[in-house]
């Protein structure tokens, strides 16, 4: 009987856990080709290798590059000649507004093309 009592101790502390610590250790990657403007995510993964990899591989041009590898959220914004600016944060919202706030700074037409988070944020 005295393990009822710690399991719903142990669910409700499961249940109050912020999405910060049901993310831990998984990381997300976001690839850019500056030539194609394509790109390339990825998202829960165990290793920011295997992120950054998986980004790479989905991007598909040659000259991709892995711009950020994250923990949170992220996003991608990319304006007019290919201009880009991304963004990662605790919340999408910060992640998307810093995305665009570096694209803008650099040309105009600036939009999000990319913009995710990982299990639990």
């Amino acid at each position: 009987m005295r393990s009822l009592p710690a399991l719903s101790v142990a669910c409700a502390i499961a249940m109050l856990t912020p999405g910060s610590l049901l993310a831990e250790g998984l990381y997300a990657a976001i690839a850019f080709s500056p030539s194609t403007g394509l790109s390339g995510t990825s998202w829960n993964f165990e290793t920011s290798m295997l992120a950054e990899t998986e980004a790479y591989l989905q991007c598909g041009a040659e000259d991709c590059d892995t711009l950020v590898v994250f923990q949170q959220c992220g996003a991608l914004a990319v304006g007019r000649e290919l201009y880009y600016g991304y963004g990662y944060d605790l919340s999408s919202a910060t992640a998307i507004e810093t995305a665009l706030q570096q694209c803008d700074a650099l040309t105009t037409g600036c939009e999000i093309t990319a913009a995710f988070c990982n299990d639990g944020y």
